[in-house]
């Protein structure tokens, strides 16, 4: 529950706008931020981002995953909206000028999970077509099992599901926060982090808000601020500052999953891989907590060391 504060009257006048996007996973999320931040009324808009409506190709052939983000970001700056969520995973190194993250929530489960009649991936038969958009599942896939065929499957998670249920896939790939904050009745299966460790930021959510220039936008980022949980925090700050670090887009297949243990030690297990999943690379390393920046960062210069240079993510 958010903390009521000095500025929480103005609120009182002018609900906080909390801009979406449009989609089933999205409101939920959107509903999430709703509820912490209660009893602070706030309305919500929905945005269709030009990553919804694209549907026929991968993400990078349409303008990357910012596609999810940037119209969230327009009503920010355009003053239509005071905040708006986003699952963090979707959020490239770099976001708009003149914002910042407000705040990042608890986390949810963040690994992947086979969804349909198999139950791990080495229970699919040859050649079994598993659809996914992601190009790190996609090249993590074809590492441990490279007779699969990937095939791209785009749209909400229920589009997704219609696609399986009619037998256009063997088995998809989704993320178990989804399922589990739409807490769908579909049986899935886990995928162990030791075979496929999980995107960037992998079910956080992300509060992102105007950088404050006023009273309304300092008093935004004050209630806001009191979502974060620091835990969470500060993981993904690990794996952004590796993301970061490798100029990492929805073209490279980057995975970077920190965890925080008991005595304040950041453990980060980064991967980077060539589309193809036939060259890997992987890097675990820990820190204290307080340097998590700072790990990120020589977590992927190891990576990129390992993996001879730049050229590999080109």
């Amino acid at each position: 529950m958010a903390a009521m504060t000095d500025h929480a009257d103005i609120f009182d006048a002018a609900p906080l706008r909390l801009a979406s996007r449009a989609s089933q996973l999205a409101m939920a999320q959107a509903e999430m931020v709703c509820a912490a931040l209660a009893p602070i009324a706030v309305t919500v808009r929905p945005v269709t981002t030009s990553g919804d409506r694209i549907l026929d190709r991968p993400l990078i052939e349409a303008g990357g995953k910012g596609l999810f983000i940037k119209e969230l970001e327009r009503s920010l700056l355009g003053g239509e909206a005071d905040l708006a969520v986003h699952s963090m995973k979707d959020m490239e190194a770099h976001f708009a000028p003149h914002t910042e993250i407000g705040a990042v929530l608890a986390r949810e489960d963040r690994r992947d999970a086979l969804v349909g009649a198999y139950q791990s991936l080495d229970e699919l038969p040859k050649a079994a077509c598993v659809g996914t958009a992601s190009v790190r599942r996609a090249a993590i896939l074809l590492h441990h099992r490279p007779d699969l065929q990937i095939k791209l499957i785009r749209g909400n998670i229920n589009r997704r599901l219609g696609l399986l249920e009619h037998g256009e896939f063997d088995a998809i790939i989704l993320a178990v926060a989804g399922i589990k904050r739409l807490g769908l009745d579909v049986a899935y299966s886990p995928i162990d982090p030791a075979i496929m460790p999980s995107a960037v930021a992998q079910g956080a959510l992300a509060v992102q808000i105007r950088t404050p220039f006023d009273d309304r936008s300092a008093a935004v980022k004050d209630v806001v601020s009191a979502l974060t949980c620091p835990k969470s925090m500060a993981e993904v700050t690990a794996e952004r500052a590796l993301l970061a670090y490798l100029d990492g887009s929805c073209q490279t297949p980057i995975a970077a999953s920190a965890r925080l243990n008991g005595s304040q030690m950041l453990e980060l297990d980064g991967m980077i891989l060539s589309t193809d999943g036939q060259a890997a690379h992987r890097m675990q390393m820990d820190a204290p907590v307080g340097d998590a920046e700072a790990l990120g960062k020589v977590v992927g210069a190891k990576l990129l060391e390992m993996a001879g240079g730049r050229g590999f993510l080109a």
